[in-house]
């Protein structure tokens, strides 16, 4: 009589093997191939969103590096214009609309605009203007690149009438560093004048203004980088400058050799 397949189970290995074991067996091994799946999958979709922030990240970054080269070689331009050239196009008590004229070659999906006219009053720059003043004017430039986004710079321009041969005496924020959010250029940038004693801009300095954070401010550790600085007319106006820490208290130090000058307190979110 032949045995049954339950006997012939238990007849070759000593034990009985039924038919709900053997289920339990394959379930078990359908469940553990799911889970590879599953965890496979993940690991997929974990690649796949690092690999994209890691090219966001880089485009971000060649964009950055744009916006600061335009924004160098069109305040370049907007002095040799409005002070260098045979005519130029310097006015006193400019305004904007007044130099409308200067013309500005940018790469393509660029474009720039005179958005501000401020001017020396003996000690910063500022909205009021004394009648036939040829004293020094900060041009405020804005760039709008490809995608929209905009971003300015300052530049000090002056009638060539006007003279400063006093050496360097003080440094000056005249314009206030204003935070934004960490790990992103602050929102306003950084002007720092070199003066005289009489508070005149030095227009003959070429020196280099360093910028850090002073020391005891803001975040412990947090570091400032990518600031870019554009001299003219003993004017260093800065872009780029970048915090990597949030943090309230921030103030920042200029150090120009001997001199050095703290800015007011700003918070970076």
């Amino acid at each position: 009589m032949n045995d049954s397949p339950a006997t012939a189970d238990r007849n070759r290995t000593g034990f009985e093997i039924d038919d709900e074991s053997r289920h339990s067996e394959a379930g078990d091994t359908l469940i553990e191939v799911l889970m590879t799946l599953v965890v496979a999958s993940l690991c997929a979709v974990a690649f796949l969103v690092a690999f994209t922030t890691a090219i966001s990240a880089s485009a971000e970054h060649r964009t950055l590096v744009s916006m600061d080269t335009v924004l160098r070689s069109v305040s370049e331009q907007a002095v040799s214009q409005i002070q260098q050239q045979p005519n130029p196009l310097f006015a006193s008590c400019a305004t904007p609309a007044t130099y409308s004229g200067v013309g500005f070659t940018a790469p393509a999906g660029y474009s720039a605009t005179i958005t501000s006219v401020d001017y020396w009053n003996g000690s910063s720059f500022g909205p009021t203007c004394a009648a036939g003043s040829s004293a020094p004017q900060l041009i405020g430039v804005s760039v709008t690149g490809p995608l929209g986004t905009a971003s300015s710079i300052s530049l000090a321009v002056n009638d060539l009438s006007f003279s400063s041969s006093a050496s360097e005496a003080q440094l000056v924020f005249t314009i206030q560093p204003v935070g934004g959010a960490h790990g992103t250029p602050l929102a306003t940038q950084p002007t720092v004048t070199i003066e005289d004693a009489g508070g005149n801009p030095v227009l003959t300095n070429i020196s280099t203004v360093n910028l850090a954070i002073t020391s005891g401010t803001g975040t412990g550790g947090a570091v400032l980088s990518g600031c870019t600085q554009s001299e003219s007319q003993g004017v260093v106006t800065f872009t780029g400058c970048t915090i990597n820490d949030a943090g309230t208290g921030y103030t920042l130090t200029a150090t120009d050799g001997s001199l050095t000058a703290a800015s007011s307190a700003f918070t970076v979110s």
